[in-house]
């Protein structure tokens, strides 16, 4: 397993990859803050995982705007799901995650149990935000404030919504959309994890998404 780790602060890299390497020893590190060398890295290694500082300093002194760093990473190849490690007001991070289709954030401030229950949420496909609370202000603010919608809880619901959804899509897509991890769907569905992963990339698929947080930011953001 191997992840890839951005942060402009030497203090950081050095004490989470420590951290890491205690905790999770198969778990091969790489890391940097340098935004080039991190695009460089991602297109030649097939990472798991990367971790993201969003607030980033170059080498010219300049912030360098999270949003940006992730296109980057993105544009050169990268397909590692992306958590956000970061410090700054956690508020908007719920509805950025869905936005970003990223696979969680964890605040700096949290716990390093947090930081790895993040890291196994995001390695196994899941969407992890630390506050629920959080999570569900950010629902109600993406959607749109007039008409209808159609109920997202329920599989014929989905179906509805996205007609090209099959039946059992549609029901691997209800409980995404809570957030689940695709061993915690399979458990749900009593399928096996390996039947989860194409029924998601199906999923991606029949709503016209690239990743998984963005299809339910199509969902709880109005879209679709």
């Amino acid at each position: 397993m191997r992840a890839l780790l951005i942060d402009d602060e030497d203090l950081v890299l050095e004490g989470l990859e420590a951290f890491l390497q205690v905790s999770m020893p198969d778990l091969s590190l790489d890391k940097t803050s340098e935004l080039a060398v991190a695009v460089e890295l991602a297109a030649k290694v097939p990472y798991e995982l990367t971790l993201l500082d969003w607030h980033l300093t170059g080498a010219d002194g300049r912030q360098q705007d999270g949003r940006a760093v992730i296109e980057a990473l993105r544009a050169g190849g990268s397909r590692a799901p992306i958590l956000v490690v970061s410090g700054g007001d956690p508020t908007p991070w719920p509805e950025r995650v869905f936005e970003l289709g990223l696979a969680g954030f964890v605040p700096k401030r949290a716990s390093g149990a947090t930081l790895l229950q993040a890291i196994r949420i995001a390695l196994d496909g899941g969407v992890f935000l630390l506050d629920r609370a959080l999570q569900q202000r950010a629902g109600v603010a993406v959607k749109p404030p007039a008409a209808p919608t159609v109920p997202t809880d329920d599989a014929a619901s989905l179906q509805l919504r996205f007609p090209a959804l099959t039946e059992r899509q549609a029901e691997v897509f209800r409980i995404m959309l809570r957030g689940a991890s695709n061993k915690e769907i399979a458990r749900e569905l009593d399928i096996g994890v390996n039947t989860v992963h194409t029924h998601v990339r199906g999923v991606l698929a029949a709503v016209g998404a690239q990743r998984r947080g963005e299809a339910v930011f199509r969902v709880v953001g109005g879209q679709g």
